[in-house]
C-alpha cells in the first residue's frame, strides 16, 4: 500500500534528524568549514516513487534537497571567508596553514606555500553554486530522485567512477557510478566536482567574472558552461533551461519556507 505523504512531515523529520548548524565568523576562525557538518548524520534517499508524479513528488524532492544545498553553500561561504581574511592578514599560523591545505586538497590545488598560492584561481573554485542550478541538474540526472543510482547510491547527479570495482555498475553497459553514504555526501561531491574538475573551468571563470562585475550569479548564467557535463551537449543544456523555467516558481516558494543559514 502506498503510504500517505505530507511534505510538512518530511521537512520536520529532516530538521529533527539533522544537526544544529553552528556558524562562526570565518575571519576570526581557523577551524575547517567542514566543522559545520556532523559526519554522523546519514540521510538516505527516500523512495520518491511512492509519491504521485507531479506536485507531490516535486514538493518532496525540493523539500529534501533545499536544506542540504543551503548547508553545502554555507560551508563553502565559510571557507571562502576564511581564505579572504587569511590572505588579507597574511599571517599563517599552523592551524591556518592546515586549513588552507585541506581546502586546496578538496579543490584540486597545491597550496603548500601560502605566499605562492594562486589566489585568484583558488577563490574562483571556492564559491557557492546557485540553488536552482543544483536542483535542475539533480532533477535531470536522477529523474526527480527516482533513478536506481539515486535510490540505492545517494547519487543524484549521475557522477561516474572509473575503477574496476568502484561504485555501482550500470546494468548492461559496464559503466560505473559513484556510491555515497548519504544524500548530503552526494551533494557535497557534486559541489567539489563542479568547483574543482578541469571540465568546468569555464563555469568557474563565468562565475568569477560575474562576481567581479558585481552581478548576480544565476543558474541561467551558468547553464551555458555545462556542455561537458553530458554527452548530449547543447540538448542537455536546453533541457536544464526548460526545467529551470518550469520549476522556478515552486523552488522559490518552497525555498522561502526554509530559513537560510547565516553566511
Amino acid at each position: 500500500m502506498t503510504r500517505t505523504f505530507d511534505p510538512r512531515t518530511l521537512v520536520l523529520t529532516l530538521i529533527l534528524s539533522a544537526f544544529p548548524l553552528q556558524f562562526s565568523l570565518a575571519a576570526d576562525s581557523e577551524t575547517s568549514g567542514e566543522a559545520l557538518l556532523d559526519d554522523s548524520v546519514v540521510t538516505s534517499m527516500p523512495d520518491l516513487r511512492e509519491q504521485r508524479a507531479g506536485p507531490d513528488r516535486k514538493i518532496a524532492f525540493f523539500n529534501l534537497l533545499i536544506p542540504i544545498i543551503e548547508r553545502q553553500n554555507a560551508m563553502v561561504r565559510d571557507d571562502r571567508e576564511f581564505l579572504l581574511a587569511a590572505r588579507e592578514r597574511n599571517t599563517w599560523t599552523r592551524p591556518a596553514r592546515e586549513r588552507l591545505k585541506r581546502i586546496c586538497d578538496d579543490y584540486r590545488m597545491n597550496c603548500a606555500d601560502p605566499q605562492r598560492t594562486d589566489w585568484d584561481e583558488l577563490l574562483s573554485r571556492v564559491d557557492t553554486l546557485p540553488m536552482q542550478l543544483v536542483l535542475v541538474q539533480a532533477i535531470e540526472e536522477s529523474g526527480w530522485g527516482t533513478s536506481r543510482f539515486a535510490r540505492e547510491s545517494n547519487n543524484l547527479f549521475g557522477m561516474r567512477c572509473f575503477g574496476a570495482e568502484c561504485g555501482v555498475e550500470q546494468r548492461g553497459t559496464g559503466d560505473r557510478y559513484q556510491q555515497f553514504a548519504s544524500v548530503e555526501d552526494g551533494v557535497h561531491a557534486y559541489f567539489l566536482n563542479l568547483n574543482g574538475h578541469k571540465a568546468y573551468d569555464n563555469l568557474r571563470k563565468q562565475r568569477a567574472a560575474l562576481r567581479g562585475q558585481g552581478r548576480e550569479v544565476t543558474a541561467e548564467a551558468l547553464i551555458a558552461s555545462l556542455g561537458r557535463y553530458s554527452v548530449r551537449g547543447t540538448a542537455y543544456m536546453d533541457q536544464l533551461r526548460l526545467l529551470l523555467n518550469i520549476n522556478t516558481d515552486m523552488i522559490e516558494s518552497l525555498r522561502g519556507q526554509v530559513d537560510e543559514p547565516a553566511a
